[in-house]
């Protein structure tokens, strides 16, 4: 009789790598009382809007010498409307240690600096020089596109990493389309679209019926607790970004 294989059980730990989509959060002040005057601004209409999203804030736009946000304060306040932020980036050392102290992670650490390789005792001969054929001129990759034919659901949220996605059925409120790229909706937009997720800001959203709830290009996003204009309501549409980083939605 052949010998019943006995089953290993699952190890406790695992690791694998993932990609995480969430918001970006960009300080644009360090002054507490701009920051809670903006923040109280932002989340009026929409105070529970993000449900549990996990956020980093971005530190680029402060000044090198710009004094440290209070960190506990600031994620707080963010964790109360629904978001969860877990890091800084693009932080100046005097930024970077006083998030740590706060207990957030600090994204872009210096790496240590590499070991040098170790020198031997006995000189040794140099290397022919090598005879390369001409190199041959690397072939681009082709961008990835994601292609869905089916109406996404509330809590559904699909993911095109590396490229566009393009949406051949409804986006329903509750659900979200993130891409690395640009996104096609040939359909009605209505719940959450994020392009450019890792930060390309030429990306763009394009809908034939646009109701959305929110729109991102690159971290930078748009609610809509007011009305959309009568020229885009419920019509074609495109999203894009202006020179000045900001949201612009024109007609198609």
């Amino acid at each position: 009789m052949p010998r019943r294989r006995e089953s290993r059980p699952a190890p406790a730990l695992e690791l694998k790598t993932t990609r995480l989509a969430g918001i970006q959060v960009i300080i644009n002040s360090a002054e507490h009382a701009v920051l809670a005057t903006h923040i109280n601004t932002l989340f009026a209409a929409t105070p529970d809007f993000f449900g549990g999203e996990a956020a980093v804030f971005e530190c680029g736009r402060l000044p090198a010498d710009a004094p440290s946000p209070d960190w506990a304060w600031l994620a707080q306040e963010l964790t109360s409307r629904g978001l969860n932020p877990f890091a800084v980036q693009n932080a100046s050392a005097e930024l970077a240690a006083s998030a740590r102290q706060a207990g957030l992670l600090v994204l872009n650490a210096e790496a240590p600096a590499p070991v040098p390789a170790a020198i031997t005792a006995e000189p040794q001969p140099e290397p022919e020089p090598a005879t390369h054929p001409d190199p041959q001129p690397a072939v681009p990759a082709a961008a990835t596109t994601l292609i869905i034919d089916k109406p996404l659901r509330s809590g559904q949220r699909v993911y095109a990493a590396g490229g566009d996605i393009v949406v051949l059925a409804a986006v329903n409120p509750g659900s979200e389309v993130i891409a690395d790229g640009s996104i096609h909706v040939y359909a009605p937009l209505k719940g959450r679209a994020l392009a450019g997720a890792r930060g390309d800001t030429s990306a763009r959203i394009f809908t034939t019926h646009l109701e959305a709830e929110l729109v991102s290009i690159a971290g930078v996003y748009r609610t809509f607790d007011t009305a959309l204009d009568a020229s885009v309501a419920k019509k074609p549409a495109q999203i894009r970004l202006t020179d000045a980083s900001q949201i612009l939605i024109e007609s198609l």
